[in-house]
């Protein structure tokens, strides 16, 4: 019997009270008494059993009285109208630097308290624990971080593997980035030249909700070109402020991230938020690795625009120290009594490049490489590293 508009405000008081005391969103409080117009206390009535998971038909469908659509406000209170049903999710992807990028903006959104769930081409992590091993930044992978139900914000690197043998694994991200598109698995799965590879890179930054941001490098001919038809807001990184691309973005207004003298720095037209020293980042090894400037660059932005404050970026800029924990096979330097041993993945030309530069700026009496080439690569790659090896070692 449906006595819901007889009940005396002071038990409905009191089951409120009781379902909070408890801790339960949805719960059946059974009750025995002599009636519910008058205080349990003044009847003697008494609270029998809390049940978690009530029955609702006898509510829909009482022999007596009005029926009730207990169910809606129950959902209604679940989901309310106009909250967000998806986690934020910030997708990489790009040549050279993506892991790396991708750990750096986990470890940002970790500092930032989200329980962070993200893919690396070395295993699935939740927070900081591997979840699988492998390399694991396709669909399948993404998906898998996406269906946990305790991951709050989704960093995930995306690579064009994946993109080619099915697509991604989200139909909508808050924020894309390119970190470059430089000459790398070309001559495999139909993907010939840097137009081919951009057209695939530019599949994650065309993804981008309409509110969202795609970060693209401004030093890269190819992502410019990609920004032309992008129908999100864009915003940039750029190792010169003073290039003729980065001053004319800075002169439409435009958010650029930059290097410039020696501080990674946002600039909103000509507007400088100056985030933190180069040489502070642990990750640019004292300012001397200008590759990992870049990918600093990006995940800055990329907590920028996602609305982390700057000290909060600039702590977990200083905070991410790279090394064979953090950073597996990414410039991991190991020092011994007499020499030093560093071990780095660069499997492409610019990779080999960027070593090389870095190398340039290091003291040692002798450098000596031992480097391999991939072999599902082209000729003219294999040949190109073995000749930038040749110069460094």
């Amino acid at each position: 019997v449906d006595v819901t508009d007889m009940m005396h405000p002071e038990n409905i008081f009191l089951c409120e009270r009781i379902s909070r005391v408890i801790g339960l969103d949805v719960c059946g409080i059974d009750i025995m008494a002599p009636n519910l117009t008058q205080p349990l206390k003044e009847t003697g009535g008494c609270i029998l059993e809390v049940n978690a998971a009530p029955g609702f038909r006898m509510h829909l469908a009482p022999s007596e009285g009005l029926p009730r659509n207990v169910a809606a406000p129950v959902i209604d209170m679940l989901y309310p109208p106009g909250k967000p049903s998806r986690i934020p999710i910030i997708a990489i992807t790009g040549t050279n630097g993506k892991t790396t990028t991708t750990r750096l903006i986990a470890h940002m959104v970790k500092n930032n308290g989200f329980r962070v769930g993200f893919t690396t081409s070395d295993g699935i992590y939740v927070q900081n624990h591997m979840m699988e091993k492998g390399d694991t930044t396709g669909p399948i992978s993404a998906e898998y971080i996406l269906k946990d139900p305790t991951v709050e914000f989704a960093v995930l690197e995306t690579a064009r593997g994946g993109i080619l043998r099915s697509g991604l694994g989200f139909s909508r991200c808050d924020i894309a980035i390119i970190t470059n598109i430089q000459e790398d698995h070309l001559g495999l799965q139909d993907i010939h030249t840097l137009d081919d590879l951009a057209r695939v890179k530019s599949v994650v930054v065309r993804s981008v909700k309409k509110d969202g941001w795609a970060i693209l490098n401004a030093d890269d001919e190819h992502c410019m070109k990609i920004a032309q038809d992008l129908s999100c807001q864009v915003a940039y990184f750029s190792m010169d402020e003073n290039s003729p691309k980065a001053r004319e973005l800075s002169k439409e207004g435009k958010i650029v991230a930059v290097y410039e003298n020696g501080f990674i720095t946002i600039k909103r037209g000509e507007w400088k938020i100056r985030v933190e020293r180069a040489t502070h980042i642990p990750l640019t090894m004292g300012g001397k690795a200008k590759f990992m400037i870049a990918n600093v660059l990006a995940a800055a932005l990329a907590g920028y625009l996602h609305g982390f404050k700057t000290e909060d970026i600039s702590l977990s800029l200083q905070t991410f120290i790279p090394g064979a924990a953090q950073t597996p096979g990414r410039m991991n330097i190991f020092e011994f009594k007499k020499f030093k041993v560093m071990i780095d993945f660069a499997h492409n030309p610019a990779g080999y490049r960027g070593i090389e530069e870095f190398l340039s700026n290091v003291e040692a009496t002798k450098k000596i490489g031992i480097i391999a080439g991939v072999g599902d690569r082209r000729d003219e790659d294999i040949k190109e590293c073995a000749k930038i090896a040749a110069r460094m070692f």
